[in-house]
């Protein structure tokens, strides 16, 4: 029954997380849909409910059956003795004798059945933790990882295929591609088309399925994941907004080296930093409303201004000030860097970003391709391919895929003709 409820019950969990979320309330009150959640959640719950209650009609019957034929099997020897005693062949003081050793060993019993059933349960429990334990991980490390190199040449990719799952199309077909070291290479190409999975391959979440990515020609296959991320950067598209402080959630991105001075300089970098000094507790205030705090830990009311919530844009400041502090690194990844700002910070970002990847080697990836037109290389993706590959004059003039969706966007910024 515990096995078949916990899909449920994750499922009438994420409702209440949903119900309960600051971040789909928006959404939910004005697409009305809060009632509707509230009724998948019921359902769920009540489908749970049904099946405790046939449990515990089962145990209910069982329990019964048991008890009656214990009463009557007691019962029927407590007569057996009374008749037995009666004819005198047993004495007064085998009677009690009798009933106290029935007692006992029923007793015994169903502590024995208890006994067995825990232990029966606590096996179930052990084999879904040998199953856990004992599965091998997604990316094979091998035994003697190779050191990951200095980044001084660059990274290849060769005849790299990739798909999530037989059951998935080939996300990438056939990638050929080489990022030289402190160079920047732009991707460009539609949703779907593969960029993001490129990157994920990059950082080795995932292996290809065909083909290599050698980094200064050492196979990613053949190093440590851990050691081979620690030497990339990367702000992602869908970046994580921790439920911490403001200091944790910069120095998130270098665990090994955040002290304040660094952090403060990350955030100066991503002009965060006159923001989060002005916060209720600086640095030291918890982005999030999740929890709440007190100002005095002697005190026993609560605060509910101590905890704040960012703006999406000033959240995606905070992505890049976690990038920022990886300044130190081999590769620095940058996808969709700044959606979510304005016009202006946009601008600002840029900048910034351009002066940080000065002599680094970096990959950058938008939508917005006057974002990645000044990159030393850019690459076309489309339907999991490279199509186009050159500078931007070179795309321009070649009048493809690129040179199409430029023009597009640069479109919706002419003034229309009077």
């Amino acid at each position: 029954m515990m096995w078949r409820l916990s899909p449920m019950e994750r499922r009438e969990f994420f409702f209440q997380r949903l119900l309960t979320s600051v971040q789909a309330a928006k959404e939910l009150r004005l697409f009305g849909a809060a009632s509707h959640f509230r009724g998948l959640m019921i359902a769920q719950q009540r489908e749970a409910n049904a099946h405790r209650r046939r449990m515990d009609q089962r145990d209910l019957v069982t329990q019964s059956g048991l008890g009656a034929l214990a009463a009557g099997i007691a019962g029927a020897g407590l007569l057996w003795a009374l008749f037995t005693a009666r004819a005198g062949a047993l004495t007064a003081g085998d009677i009690p004798l009798l009933i106290g050793s029935v007692a006992g060993i029923q007793g015994a019993a169903a502590a024995l059945v208890s006994e067995v059933t825990d232990a029966h349960q606590r096996l179930l429990l052990f084999d879904h933790y040998l199953t856990v334990t004992a599965s091998t991980p997604d990316l094979l490390v091998p035994a003697n990882p190779r050191p990951v190199p200095t980044l001084r040449r660059g990274i290849e990719m060769r005849g790299v295929w990739f798909r999530y799952s037989p059951e998935h199309p080939w996300a990438l077909r056939e990638v050929n591609l080489e990022i030289p070291a402190g160079r920047s290479v732009g991707l460009a190409g539609r949703n779907g088309a593969g960029k993001s999975t490129l990157v994920k391959l990059l950082c080795r979440f995932y292996d290809p399925e065909r083909g290599a990515i050698r980094w200064d020609g050492v196979d990613l296959r053949d190093m440590d994941p851990t050691e081979l991320r620690w030497r990339i950067g990367a702000v992602f598209q869908d970046y994580m907004e921790y439920d911490l402080t403001a200091a944790d959630n910069i120095g998130v991105g270098d665990l090994h080296n955040r002290d304040p001075d660094r952090v403060q300089a990350a955030a100066r970098r991503a002009g965060m930093h006159d923001t989060l000094a002005a916060l209720p507790n600086g640095y030291n205030t918890l982005l999030s409303r999740l929890f709440f705090a007190t100002s005095d830990p002697g005190q026993g009311d609560l605060d509910p201004q101590i905890g704040v919530a960012l703006s999406g844009g000033q959240w995606q400041r905070m992505a890049l000030a976690r990038a920022f502090l990886r300044d130190r690194r081999d590769l620095l990844i940058l996808d969709e860097p700044s959606s979510g700002l304005d016009a202006e910070a946009e601008h600002e970002i840029h900048t910034r970003l351009r002066e940080h990847r000065a002599g680094r080697t970096s990959l950058l990836i938008s939508h917005r391709l006057a974002a990645v037109r000044d990159a030393d290389l850019l690459v076309v993706l489309d339907q999991g391919q490279i199509t186009e590959q050159g500078t931007h004059v070179e795309l321009m003039a070649a009048g493809g895929r690129y040179s199409q969706l430029f023009t597009l966007q640069a479109d919706g910024y002419q003034l229309d003709p009077l």
